[in-house]
């Protein structure tokens, strides 16, 4: 996945804190608009009621001013009665509906105009009261609502659910953080962990411990896993460096075999090339390794190996290597920056190696010499193959003076 969709993706901490951002407005939505809809319905039955009772009162008051037709004197009664009532307009009409005196609220701005609109919208219809002479109704009285308590209600709701709000959000980071601190930190932990072992092979990092159960139990059990993967990972790797020896080791003598010879001698080729340096090869064959075979068996010919490959190991100075190829033959590789007396010398050194007679395993005692050839780079070849050739047509140039001496 690349990195800048990785960047692109919420984080855990970010899906939960929307999550309970979401979850607390919903709730703090749900709890406002429940209290606002019930304070609505509670204020508008005691809004009902009040206006019954204030149009009782008006009737009360203004009936001796109607019976005496002094509209003025109903219009004060009206005023005395309503101007300190939460009352938008009243007004008196007869038998048939003429309106005799009205009163309304003074009040021309856009707040009494909000007012009125929210009046009419929770008290539509007035309240009303009939004034009686007898049993016959003579005029009639209509109240209707203000919405002052209710406008105050509406800011008090609104002001309220304000500081809800600030409080969610106060709330939402609280829990955020502590929610990061307990949960998305150690989760977070357990993935650089992960990252750290799949991206630089750290099997020696561990995840700590949580104050949460779960998260706790899956850092233990994440570590013990690490535990395993670790266990399994140095078998894989000792596993691979035995397989590796198997494939690059002579098993009898511990030297380098055929095939990390066939690697070594081109890769110092291309490296003296590289660095403008000659170096050597030095190709070897055990006389009369046949014959020690034939006559005292291969035990005795295998010990007979293990001893002059000890020798050769012992002649290698820092940089060389040596090789057996197979049967009675070996070869050396001698590190860049030789000179040719330098390399007479070692052939000198190594023919000497082998004046100690080698003890059997019967416990007989037998000489051991060698044939060596030798190939210098770039002087002989530049070529590895060619190098070889030459080291090994040297080396039986060797043999072939041995035996023309009467030793093979």
């Amino acid at each position: 996945m690349r990195a800048s969709t990785r960047s692109a993706m919420p984080t855990l901490r970010q899906v939960l804190a929307r999550g309970h951002m979401r979850l607390i407005l919903v709730a703090v939505l749900m709890a406002s608009v429940t209290l606002m809809a019930t304070g609505v319905l509670v204020i508008r039955g005691y809004a009902d009621r009040n206006l019954a009772l204030i149009a009782r009162t008006v009737a009360y008051t203004v009936e001796p001013a109607l019976v005496f037709e002094d509209m003025d004197a109903a219009r004060r009664g009206m005023v005395a009665v309503a101007a300190s009532e939460s009352v938008h307009r009243v007004d008196v009409r007869d038998a048939r509906g003429r309106m005799l005196v009205e009163w309304r609220r003074p009040g021309d701005g856009m707040m009494a105009a909000v007012e009125r609109g929210l009046a009419e919208l929770v008290a539509p219809s007035p309240a009303v009261a009939d004034i009686l002479r007898g049993h016959q109704r003579v005029a009639q009285v209509r109240v209707y609502g203000g919405a002052d308590g209710l406008g105050r209600f509406i800011l008090s709701g609104l002001a309220t659910g304000l500081a809800c709000l600030v409080l969610t959000l106060v709330a939402t980071w609280t829990l955020s953080r502590r929610l990061q601190r307990d949960v998305t930190d150690p989760l977070g932990k357990i993935a650089d962990v992960a990252h750290a072992v799949r991206a630089d092979r750290q099997f020696d990092r561990r995840v700590p411990t949580s104050d949460i159960q779960e998260v706790d139990q899956l850092g233990r059990d994440f570590n013990a896993l690490l535990d395993e993967l670790r266990d399994w990972h140095k078998g894989i790797v000792t596993q691979n460096r035995m397989l590796e020896r198997q494939a690059t080791r002579d098993a009898l003598t511990g030297l380098g075999n055929r095939a990390m010879f066939e690697q070594a001698l081109p890769a110092t080729v291309e490296r003296s090339n590289a660095e403008g340096r000659s170096f050597a090869i030095i190709y070897i064959d055990v006389n009369r390794f046949k014959q020690v075979n034939d006559t005292h068996g291969h035990d005795a010919g295998d010990a007979m190996l293990i001893v002059i490959a000890a020798r050769l190991r012992a002649v290698l100075r820092p940089g060389d290597q040596a090789f057996r190829l197979g049967g009675d033959e070996f070869a050396l590789i001698l590190a860049p920056g030789l000179s040719a007396p330098e390399l007479a010398a070692i052939k000198l050194h190594i023919a000497d190696g082998m004046a100690q007679p080698i003890m059997l395993p019967n416990g007989e005692r037998i000489d051991a010499s060698l044939s060596i050839g030798s190939a210098c780079y770039p002087e002989d070849s530049a070529d590895a193959r060619d190098l070889l050739r030459h080291a090994d047509a040297a080396m039986y140039a060797a043999k072939a003076g041995r035996v023309a001496n009467g030793d093979r």
